[in-house]
């Protein structure tokens, strides 16, 4: 059995952005990793924070808004505490993001 506890002391909480790579919905949907977010201070709390703050701003690059706006979405809060939003721009093309807490337990050379 595999121990991937983290003694929470030094525990590295990173909040990770995931973006659908086949926008259309007949497709089927792959995800990709596109942003990972330290969280230095504040533990699982301040990554739930940020998660949340990330589930109502972010803007995948694919999506186009007016200047100094941010882009229409809908933004869902799941049962395992992660996000799914979906982010609609100017030009009618929307983007599904799911948002998520975790905690780095290895990280290789």
């Amino acid at each position: 059995m595999i121990n991937d506890a983290v003694p929470q002391k030094e525990a590295r909480w990173v909040v990770l952005v995931e973006a659908e790579t086949c926008p259309r919905y007949e497709e089927d949907h792959r995800w990709q990793l596109v942003a990972k977010r330290a969280v230095p201070d504040g533990g699982r709390a301040a990554a739930d924070e940020l998660a949340r703050k990330l589930a109502m701003e972010y803007v995948p690059r694919e999506v186009k808004g007016s200047a100094g706006e941010t882009p229409a979405r809908e933004v869902f809060r799941v049962a395992d505490g992660s996000w799914l939003v979906e982010v609609r721009g100017i030009n009618a093309k929307k983007i599904l993001c799911r948002i998520t807490t975790a905690v780095l337990v290895h990280e290789g050379k």
